[in-house]
Protein backbone atom coordinates (compact mmCIF):
# COMPACT_ATOMS: atom_id res chain seq x y z
CA UNK A 1 0.00 0.00 0.00
CA UNK A 2 1.51 3.36 -1.14
CA UNK A 3 1.69 6.56 1.12
CA UNK A 4 0.37 9.67 1.08
CA UNK A 5 1.77 12.03 -1.05
CA UNK A 6 1.55 15.74 -0.47
CA UNK A 7 2.61 16.43 -3.92
CA UNK A 8 0.94 14.24 -6.46
CA UNK A 9 -2.38 12.56 -6.12
CA UNK A 10 -2.86 8.67 -6.27
CA UNK A 11 -2.97 8.73 -10.23
CA UNK A 12 0.34 10.21 -9.94
CA UNK A 13 -0.70 13.89 -11.44
CA UNK A 14 0.66 16.77 -9.19
CA UNK A 15 -1.59 18.32 -6.94
CA UNK A 16 -2.74 22.25 -7.47
CA UNK A 17 -1.03 24.57 -5.57
CA UNK A 18 -3.99 25.18 -3.77
CA UNK A 19 -4.52 21.23 -2.56
CA UNK A 20 -1.26 21.25 -1.60
CA UNK A 21 -2.09 24.20 0.95
CA UNK A 22 -5.17 23.08 2.12
CA UNK A 23 -3.14 20.13 2.94
CA UNK A 24 -0.72 21.72 4.12
CA UNK A 25 -2.90 22.82 7.40
CA UNK A 26 -4.53 20.02 7.67
CA UNK A 27 -1.74 18.47 10.47
CA UNK A 28 -2.29 22.13 12.09
CA UNK A 29 -6.40 21.44 13.03
CA UNK A 30 -5.46 18.27 13.96
CA UNK A 31 -3.52 19.25 16.47
CA UNK A 32 -5.22 22.19 17.68
CA UNK A 33 -8.18 19.53 18.36
CA UNK A 34 -6.11 17.03 19.86
CA UNK A 35 -5.13 19.60 22.23
CA UNK A 36 -8.06 21.44 22.68
CA UNK A 37 -9.49 17.58 23.53
CA UNK A 38 -6.54 16.68 25.85
CA UNK A 39 -6.78 20.13 27.96
CA UNK A 40 -10.55 19.83 28.23
CA UNK A 41 -10.50 16.83 29.86
CA UNK A 42 -7.35 18.00 32.30
CA UNK A 43 -10.61 19.90 33.73
CA UNK A 44 -12.26 16.93 34.97
CA UNK A 45 -9.24 15.43 37.27
CA UNK A 46 -9.49 15.72 40.41
CA UNK A 47 -7.66 19.14 41.90
CA UNK A 48 -5.35 19.77 44.63
CA UNK A 49 -7.29 19.92 48.14
CA UNK A 50 -6.03 22.99 49.69
CA UNK A 51 -6.37 23.36 53.91
CA UNK A 52 -9.06 26.44 55.13
CA UNK A 53 -10.00 27.84 58.48
CA UNK A 54 -13.64 28.24 58.50
CA UNK A 55 -13.19 31.68 59.92
CA UNK A 56 -11.81 32.68 56.53
CA UNK A 57 -14.24 35.44 55.46
CA UNK A 58 -13.41 35.46 51.93
CA UNK A 59 -14.56 32.16 51.09
CA UNK A 60 -17.69 32.38 52.92
CA UNK A 61 -19.78 34.10 50.05
CA UNK A 62 -22.79 32.12 49.03
CA UNK A 63 -22.87 30.21 46.05
CA UNK A 64 -25.31 30.92 42.77
CA UNK A 65 -25.50 30.49 39.46
CA UNK A 66 -23.62 32.37 36.81
CA UNK A 67 -24.65 35.46 35.11
CA UNK A 68 -22.67 34.32 32.39
CA UNK A 69 -21.92 30.35 31.73
CA UNK A 70 -19.68 28.99 30.07
CA UNK A 71 -21.38 28.37 27.13
CA UNK A 72 -21.99 32.12 26.69
CA UNK A 73 -18.36 33.00 27.19
CA UNK A 74 -17.47 30.36 24.27
CA UNK A 75 -20.20 31.71 22.00
CA UNK A 76 -19.06 35.48 22.49
CA UNK A 77 -15.18 34.66 22.71
CA UNK A 78 -14.97 31.81 20.22
CA UNK A 79 -17.85 31.52 18.09
CA UNK A 80 -18.20 35.33 17.13
CA UNK A 81 -14.58 36.41 15.87
CA UNK A 82 -14.94 32.83 14.43
CA UNK A 83 -17.79 34.17 12.25
CA UNK A 84 -16.68 37.67 12.21
CA UNK A 85 -13.34 36.35 10.29
CA UNK A 86 -14.71 34.26 8.16
CA UNK A 87 -16.99 37.00 6.90
CA UNK A 88 -14.67 39.49 6.42
CA UNK A 89 -11.65 37.67 5.04
CA UNK A 90 -13.56 34.45 3.56
CA UNK A 91 -17.13 36.02 1.80
CA UNK A 92 -16.12 39.83 1.75
CA UNK A 93 -12.41 39.53 0.55
CA UNK A 94 -12.39 36.41 -0.73
CA UNK A 95 -9.10 35.56 0.80
CA UNK A 96 -8.81 32.13 1.59
CA UNK A 97 -5.25 32.32 2.93
CA UNK A 98 -6.79 35.37 5.27
CA UNK A 99 -9.76 33.35 6.55
CA UNK A 100 -7.11 30.39 6.99
CA UNK A 101 -4.77 32.53 8.93
CA UNK A 102 -6.85 33.99 10.82
CA UNK A 103 -9.15 31.20 12.15
CA UNK A 104 -5.67 29.35 12.97
CA UNK A 105 -4.89 31.95 14.91
CA UNK A 106 -7.51 32.13 16.69
CA UNK A 107 -7.57 28.56 17.42
CA UNK A 108 -4.16 28.92 18.65
CA UNK A 109 -4.72 31.41 20.91
CA UNK A 110 -7.89 29.87 22.56
CA UNK A 111 -6.27 26.60 22.79
CA UNK A 112 -2.81 27.45 24.79
CA UNK A 113 -5.02 29.37 27.03
CA UNK A 114 -7.17 26.23 27.76
CA UNK A 115 -3.25 24.41 28.73
CA UNK A 116 -2.13 26.61 31.10
CA UNK A 117 -5.45 27.90 32.39
CA UNK A 118 -6.94 24.67 33.41
CA UNK A 119 -3.43 23.40 34.46
CA UNK A 120 -2.89 25.81 36.96
CA UNK A 121 -6.52 25.66 37.98
CA UNK A 122 -5.88 22.16 39.46
CA UNK A 123 -2.49 22.71 40.68
CA UNK A 124 -3.26 25.84 42.84
CA UNK A 125 -6.40 24.36 44.51
CA UNK A 126 -7.36 27.78 45.23
CA UNK A 127 -10.58 27.69 46.67
CA UNK A 128 -13.42 29.73 45.30
CA UNK A 129 -15.40 32.68 47.49
CA UNK A 130 -18.52 30.32 47.89
CA UNK A 131 -16.26 27.37 48.75
CA UNK A 132 -17.74 27.02 52.04
CA UNK A 133 -21.56 27.02 50.78
CA UNK A 134 -20.18 24.47 48.21
CA UNK A 135 -18.73 22.35 51.18
CA UNK A 136 -22.13 21.31 52.85
CA UNK A 137 -21.70 21.51 56.49
CA UNK A 138 -23.92 22.22 59.14
CA UNK A 139 -24.04 25.92 60.00
CA UNK A 140 -24.48 25.24 63.55
CA UNK A 141 -22.04 22.82 63.95
CA UNK A 142 -19.45 23.71 61.96
CA UNK A 143 -17.20 26.16 64.20
CA UNK A 144 -16.71 23.68 66.15
CA UNK A 145 -14.75 21.37 63.84
CA UNK A 146 -12.53 24.50 63.83
CA UNK A 147 -9.56 23.92 65.69
CA UNK A 148 -7.84 27.06 67.92
CA UNK A 149 -4.80 26.49 65.96
CA UNK A 150 -4.38 25.69 62.40
CA UNK A 151 -6.08 24.88 59.61
CA UNK A 152 -8.83 21.76 58.24
CA UNK A 153 -9.33 19.84 55.55
CA UNK A 154 -11.82 19.16 52.56
CA UNK A 155 -12.66 15.94 54.57
CA UNK A 156 -14.84 17.59 56.71
CA UNK A 157 -17.02 18.73 53.87
CA UNK A 158 -20.35 16.83 53.33
CA UNK A 159 -21.31 17.56 49.41
CA UNK A 160 -21.98 14.93 47.38
CA UNK A 161 -22.21 16.15 44.22
CA UNK A 162 -17.75 16.21 43.32
CA UNK A 163 -18.46 17.98 40.18
CA UNK A 164 -19.58 20.99 42.21
CA UNK A 165 -17.60 20.31 45.17
CA UNK A 166 -13.84 20.13 42.96
CA UNK A 167 -14.86 23.19 40.80
CA UNK A 168 -14.74 25.44 44.21
CA UNK A 169 -11.24 24.51 44.60
CA UNK A 170 -10.23 25.83 40.70
CA UNK A 171 -10.54 29.54 41.16
CA UNK A 172 -6.80 31.05 39.84
CA UNK A 173 -7.00 32.01 37.23
CA UNK A 174 -10.11 32.57 36.18
CA UNK A 175 -11.01 30.97 33.53
CA UNK A 176 -13.79 32.71 31.92
CA UNK A 177 -11.28 35.62 32.19
CA UNK A 178 -8.70 34.30 30.50
CA UNK A 179 -11.28 32.52 27.64
CA UNK A 180 -12.59 35.91 27.30
CA UNK A 181 -9.57 37.73 26.94
CA UNK A 182 -7.70 35.81 24.44
CA UNK A 183 -10.74 35.39 21.96
CA UNK A 184 -11.37 39.31 22.37
CA UNK A 185 -8.04 40.42 22.30
CA UNK A 186 -6.98 38.15 19.06
CA UNK A 187 -10.18 40.46 17.70
CA UNK A 188 -9.48 43.57 18.72
CA UNK A 189 -5.50 42.82 17.11
CA UNK A 190 -7.36 41.48 14.28
CA UNK A 191 -9.71 44.38 13.45
CA UNK A 192 -6.82 46.51 14.26
CA UNK A 193 -5.04 45.17 11.51
CA UNK A 194 -7.75 45.10 8.86
CA UNK A 195 -8.90 48.29 9.62
CA UNK A 196 -4.84 49.53 9.42
CA UNK A 197 -5.34 51.63 13.03
CA UNK A 198 -1.60 52.07 12.49
CA UNK A 199 -1.92 53.97 9.31
CA UNK A 200 -1.19 57.56 11.30
CA UNK A 201 -4.56 59.12 10.36
CA UNK A 202 -6.31 59.19 13.31
CA UNK A 203 -9.86 58.09 12.51
CA UNK A 204 -10.95 58.14 15.87
CA UNK A 205 -13.80 55.51 14.58
CA UNK A 206 -11.31 52.45 13.95
CA UNK A 207 -10.00 52.95 18.05
CA UNK A 208 -13.81 52.06 19.21
CA UNK A 209 -13.87 49.31 17.08
CA UNK A 210 -10.97 47.72 18.14
CA UNK A 211 -11.26 48.33 21.47
CA UNK A 212 -15.40 47.08 21.86
CA UNK A 213 -13.97 43.50 22.16
CA UNK A 214 -11.73 44.03 25.13
CA UNK A 215 -14.55 45.70 26.91
CA UNK A 216 -16.70 42.95 26.33
CA UNK A 217 -14.11 40.79 28.03
CA UNK A 218 -13.29 43.11 30.88
CA UNK A 219 -17.34 42.67 31.47
CA UNK A 220 -16.87 39.74 31.76
CA UNK A 221 -14.11 38.97 34.53
CA UNK A 222 -16.22 41.71 36.37
CA UNK A 223 -19.19 39.35 36.64
CA UNK A 224 -17.26 36.53 37.71
CA UNK A 225 -16.29 38.91 41.45
CA UNK A 226 -19.91 39.24 41.07
CA UNK A 227 -20.83 35.80 40.82
CA UNK A 228 -18.55 35.20 43.99
CA UNK A 229 -16.78 32.75 41.82
CA UNK A 230 -13.21 34.58 42.14
CA UNK A 231 -11.11 36.80 43.47
CA UNK A 232 -10.10 39.67 42.25
CA UNK A 233 -6.61 37.93 42.02
CA UNK A 234 -7.85 35.36 39.89
CA UNK A 235 -9.90 37.64 37.50
CA UNK A 236 -6.36 40.02 36.82
CA UNK A 237 -4.22 36.91 36.63
CA UNK A 238 -6.85 35.47 33.94
CA UNK A 239 -6.75 38.94 31.97
CA UNK A 240 -3.17 39.05 31.81
CA UNK A 241 -2.89 35.26 30.67
CA UNK A 242 -5.28 35.95 28.02
CA UNK A 243 -4.31 39.14 26.77
CA UNK A 244 -0.66 37.62 25.98
CA UNK A 245 -2.10 34.32 24.58
CA UNK A 246 -4.15 36.64 22.49
CA UNK A 247 -1.03 38.63 21.37
CA UNK A 248 1.11 35.84 20.76
CA UNK A 249 -1.67 33.92 18.96
CA UNK A 250 -2.38 36.32 16.56
CA UNK A 251 1.65 37.28 16.13
CA UNK A 252 2.20 34.09 14.91
CA UNK A 253 0.17 34.98 11.56
CA UNK A 254 -0.09 38.48 11.01
CA UNK A 255 2.52 41.49 11.74
CA UNK A 256 1.73 44.04 14.35
CA UNK A 257 -1.25 46.22 13.31
CA UNK A 258 1.04 49.08 13.58
CA UNK A 259 3.63 47.61 11.43
CA UNK A 260 5.02 49.85 8.35
CA UNK A 261 7.01 47.39 7.06
CA UNK A 262 4.44 44.92 6.02
CA UNK A 263 0.81 45.29 5.49
CA UNK A 264 -0.88 44.80 8.72
CA UNK A 265 -4.06 43.53 7.21
CA UNK A 266 -2.62 40.75 5.11
CA UNK A 267 -1.25 37.83 7.11
CA UNK A 268 2.46 36.77 6.28
CA UNK A 269 3.35 34.43 2.88
CA UNK A 270 1.51 31.25 3.01
CA UNK A 271 3.48 28.02 3.26
CA UNK A 272 3.17 26.78 -0.32
CA UNK A 273 5.08 28.94 -2.99
CA UNK A 274 3.63 30.81 -5.78
CA UNK A 275 4.04 27.71 -9.01
CA UNK A 276 7.39 28.18 -10.49
CA UNK A 277 8.99 30.39 -7.40
CA UNK A 278 11.28 29.19 -4.26
CA UNK A 279 9.06 31.47 -2.53
CA UNK A 280 5.68 33.36 -2.49
CA UNK A 281 5.65 35.92 -4.31
CA UNK A 282 3.50 39.39 -4.28
CA UNK A 283 2.59 42.64 -5.43
CA UNK A 284 4.79 45.26 -3.29
CA UNK A 285 4.15 48.60 -2.11
CA UNK A 286 7.57 50.67 -2.28
CA UNK A 287 9.02 52.38 0.83
CA UNK A 288 10.91 55.40 -1.18
CA UNK A 289 13.63 57.81 0.23
CA UNK A 290 13.04 59.76 -2.29
CA UNK A 291 15.18 62.95 -0.87
CA UNK A 292 18.40 61.43 -0.60
CA UNK A 293 18.89 61.39 -5.00
CA UNK A 294 16.82 63.61 -6.79
CA UNK A 295 18.30 62.90 -10.15
CA UNK A 296 17.01 59.80 -9.76
CA UNK A 297 13.54 60.31 -8.52
CA UNK A 298 12.91 62.65 -11.34
CA UNK A 299 14.01 59.81 -13.65
CA UNK A 300 11.83 57.33 -12.37
CA UNK A 301 8.76 60.42 -12.36
CA UNK A 302 9.32 60.96 -16.26
CA UNK A 303 9.22 57.05 -16.88
CA UNK A 304 5.97 56.83 -15.01
CA UNK A 305 6.96 55.29 -12.00
CA UNK A 306 5.31 57.36 -9.76
CA UNK A 307 1.68 58.04 -9.10
CA UNK A 308 -0.45 61.14 -10.08
CA UNK A 309 0.24 63.58 -6.82
CA UNK A 310 3.49 61.81 -5.81
CA UNK A 311 5.77 64.55 -7.88
CA UNK A 312 6.81 67.89 -6.13
CA UNK A 313 6.00 69.93 -9.01
CA UNK A 314 7.41 73.09 -7.50
CA UNK A 315 10.91 71.29 -6.60
CA UNK A 316 10.64 68.73 -9.58
CA UNK A 317 11.26 65.73 -7.06
CA UNK A 318 9.21 63.63 -5.44
CA UNK A 319 8.16 64.44 -1.55
CA UNK A 320 10.38 62.09 0.71
CA UNK A 321 9.46 58.94 1.94
CA UNK A 322 6.42 58.35 0.26
CA UNK A 323 4.74 55.20 -0.58
CA UNK A 324 4.35 54.37 -4.52
CA UNK A 325 2.89 51.60 -6.19
CA UNK A 326 5.30 49.29 -7.83
CA UNK A 327 4.05 45.95 -8.98
CA UNK A 328 6.11 43.37 -8.57
CA UNK A 329 6.15 39.36 -10.00
CA UNK A 330 2.52 39.88 -10.18
CA UNK A 331 0.91 35.72 -9.78
CA UNK A 332 -2.36 36.54 -10.60
CA UNK A 333 -1.51 38.21 -14.19
CA UNK A 334 -1.11 41.94 -15.12
CA UNK A 335 -4.97 43.06 -14.69
CA UNK A 336 -4.61 42.60 -11.14
CA UNK A 337 -2.01 43.52 -8.45
CA UNK A 338 -2.14 40.57 -6.61
CA UNK A 339 -4.31 40.53 -3.18
CA UNK A 340 -6.96 42.15 -1.24
CA UNK A 341 -5.41 46.10 -0.38
CA UNK A 342 -5.77 48.97 -2.47
CA UNK A 343 -3.22 49.52 -4.09
CA UNK A 344 -3.66 53.30 -4.49
CA UNK A 345 -2.61 55.59 -1.22
CA UNK A 346 -2.44 59.17 -0.43
CA UNK A 347 1.32 60.22 -0.21
CA UNK A 348 2.45 60.44 3.01
CA UNK A 349 5.23 62.95 4.06
CA UNK A 350 6.96 60.53 6.48
CA UNK A 351 10.46 63.18 6.46
CA UNK A 352 8.47 66.26 7.32
CA UNK A 353 6.14 63.91 10.14
CA UNK A 354 9.07 62.16 11.38
CA UNK A 355 12.14 64.03 10.70
CA UNK A 356 13.74 61.87 13.30
CA UNK A 357 13.36 58.71 11.41
CA UNK A 358 16.43 57.67 9.13
CA UNK A 359 15.66 57.34 5.36
CA UNK A 360 15.15 53.37 4.62
CA UNK A 361 12.60 51.27 2.02
CA UNK A 362 9.93 49.25 3.55
CA UNK A 363 7.64 47.01 1.67
CA UNK A 364 3.62 46.52 1.83
CA UNK A 365 1.72 44.16 0.03
CA UNK A 366 -1.11 45.43 -2.43
CA UNK A 367 -4.13 45.02 -4.28
CA UNK A 368 -6.54 46.84 -6.45
CA UNK A 369 -9.42 45.09 -6.01
CA UNK A 370 -11.67 42.94 -3.50
CA UNK A 371 -13.56 41.48 -5.68
CA UNK A 372 -12.80 38.54 -7.97
CA UNK A 373 -11.93 34.55 -7.57
CA UNK A 374 -11.32 33.06 -3.98
CA UNK A 375 -7.32 33.66 -3.69
CA UNK A 376 -4.93 31.87 -1.64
Amino acid sequence: MRGFNFETTRNGDLRSRKSRLIISYIPDYFFLVVMAVLWGVLSLIEPFHRDFSLTDKSIQYPHKPDSIPFYAAVLLCFVLPLVVIILWAGLIRRSFHDMNSGVLGLCLSIVLNMMITNTVKNLAGRLRPDFIDRCNLDKDTALSLQPAIGMVTSAICKQTDKSVFWDGMRSFPSGHTSFSFAGFTYLSLWLAGHLRIGDRRGRTYKSFITLVPELAALLIGISRTKDYRHHWQDVLAGAILGVFMGWFGYHQYYPSPNSLAEDPSYPFPPRIPVDGSSSPSYNLKTFNSAAENNGATNAAAAAGQYGDGALNAAGGSAPANVYTSQPQNNPLGAGSSGYDVPLQQPAYNRAQAEPSMPSQTRTLYSSDSLAGSFRV
